[in-house]
């Protein structure tokens, strides 16, 4: 069987961004954290190793060849009149070429040719040597444990869900570094937001400095007016530098994520928080229903299941004592050097083999055994056991599902909360403007003074980082709704693509 094979599909036509961009999209850092992210690739790995387990159980139905060589003598003490010693001397080489198949109804077949050479100094041979051929067909079928396919496949029906367990794990691995992904990269261009804003508030200082000046040479304002804009601007500058630590750490955060050494970043380039576009409000049941339906850890909880059952219904069996039809059916033939004696099996090996065909000689056999341990107590802990896990793997889904509930209902309502934040975190931010230009012209006219205009500066930059934040928290809390709705790789378009065999229905 083929390994199975994860690749990402990115159903745009630009799958990666040109090298003399200056801003690195959200889904352009997905993209290459999808493809270069080391943790993946380990995920990724699992599949292949499921894979392999399959492969091992379905080794147990090949078939096997056996080939064997040998010789044996004796020398036995004798006293006959039909022997021309007192030691009879016997020699033997044998050979024996076999193929052997279990089936997964559980019967055992084994196809063996087995052929002698024989060499023994008796006067009773009419053969000296004699070479003896035998064709030999064995069954065994059981009729009460290991009997029928379903237990007889129940490994390799475990196997192949854990094939699919490993490949939605690497869809949740996928799902989870995308996430992480949104968080790190939203956070960097806060942080490139906040940025632009100490920049802003610095210039506002500067440009009030400089005013100030203008005014102070003119004999308009007493030198304390430039000392309290100076002491802002510096106060300002020192913020400048704070943020930029914060635009430094939050940049390590997110190339540790998508830059693995292989990722070609432009030397130069910065994020931006994605727009708000407005979009259909996801209602809370779809959610629910969408979540229950897409979410990679209820899907592997529900696989789960499946595997307890099976097993389940394999240690039900294994208490079963073993019943099994045995039959054999054999043909053999003779050849071999003629004493004197004018056998009709005159001739070399292979004549013996023509009689055997010939149907010279054959043989036939039929019976039932009947074993069972006495007090089967091996069989009785592995029921016991997988009867637990059965029962484990259904709470662990009730518990899954009542997390993913919580999940979503959590992530809804924030959306809709950050929502109304954000609304209102606008009107401050323009009502913030709208003061500092009031104050500013009142300045300019000898009606304000540079502590009021400060003070209105400091808070239309509070103002215009709480929409900021704001922004920021509404897009995480939409990430939170997505990931908990397992659909948060489909909203940029990129899908964990996975083989016809990892693909639940």
């Amino acid at each position: 069987m083929r390994p199975l094979l994860l690749t990402l599909i990115l159903c745009t036509s630009c799958l990666v961004f040109s090298a003399q961009a200056e801003t690195l999209s959200l889904r352009q850092a997905l993209v290459l954290g999808m493809e270069h992210n080391f943790d993946l690739r380990i995920s990724s790995l699992d599949v292949e190793r499921a894979d392999a387990g399959i492969l091992g159980e379905e080794g147990s139905f090949d078939v096997t060849a056996e080939l064997g060589l040998g010789v044996s003598g004796s020398d036995t003490p004798a006293a006959s009149a039909l022997m021309t010693d007192d030691v009879i001397t016997a020699d033997e080489a044998r050979a024996e070429a076999a193929l052997s198949k279990k089936f997964v109804t559980g019967l055992q077949t084994r196809l063996s040719l087995n052929g002698a050479r024989s060499d023994v100094d008796a006067l009773t041979d009419r053969l000296d040597p004699a070479y003896r051929t035998t064709l030999m067909l064995d069954f065994t079928q059981p009729l009460l444990k290991d009997m029928g396919t379903d237990i007889n496949t129940a490994h390799l029906q475990i196997a192949r869900t854990r094939k699919q367990q490993a490949a939605l794990g690497y869809l949740l691995q996928a799902q989870q570094l995308a996430a992480e992904i949104e968080g790190a990269y939203l956070f960097l261009a806060q942080a490139d937001e906040d940025y632009r804003y100490a920049i802003l508030a610095r210039d506002l200082a500067k440009e009030l400095l400089d005013g100030n000046q203008r005014k102070f040479e003119a004999g308009l304002i007493p030198v304390t007016e430039i000392s309290e804009a100076q002491a802002a601007m510096a106060g300002r500058e020192e913020g400048m530098l704070l943020v930029q630590q914060q635009v430094t750490i939050a940049r390590s955060q997110l190339l540790e994520l998508i830059d693995h050494g292989e990722a070609r970043l432009p030397v130069s380039w910065q994020a931006e928080l994605p727009d708000l576009r407005p979009s259909p409000t996801v209602e809370l049941e779809e959610a629910l229903e969408t979540g229950f339906k897409q979410r990679p850890d209820l899907q592997r909880a529900r696989l789960d299941i499946e595997v307890r059952k099976i097993a389940l219904v394999y240690a039900d069996n294994q208490l079963l004592p073993r019943l099994d039809l045995e039959a054999s059916l054999g043909i053999n033939g003779l050849s071999g050097d003629d004493a004197g004696s004018g056998s009709r099996y005159d001739g070399d090996w292979h004549n013996s083999v023509n009689s055997a065909f010939d149907q010279d000689g054959t043989s036939w056999s039929a019976g039932l055994r009947f074993s069972m341990p006495l007090q089967n107590r091996t069989a009785k802990a592995q029921y016991l056991n997988a009867a637990a896990q059965d029962k484990q793997s259904l709470y662990r889904l009730r518990s899954a599902e009542v997390s993913a509930e919580t999940e979503i209902r959590a992530a809804h309502a924030l959306l809709g909360l950050g929502s109304e934040r954000l609304q209102v975190a606008h009107r401050y931010a323009n009502l913030a403007q709208t003061t500092l230009d009031q104050e500013t012209r009142r300045l300019q006219e000898g009606l304000s003074n540079t502590f009021r205009v400060l003070t209105f500066q400091n808070a239309l930059v509070t103002a215009r980082t709480r929409e900021v934040a704001a922004q920021t928290d509404y897009h995480r809390a939409e990430v939170a709704l997505y990931q908990a709705m397992g659909t948060n790789l489909e909203r940029y378009n990129i899908i964990a693509a996975l083989p016809h065999e990892g693909v639940l229905p």
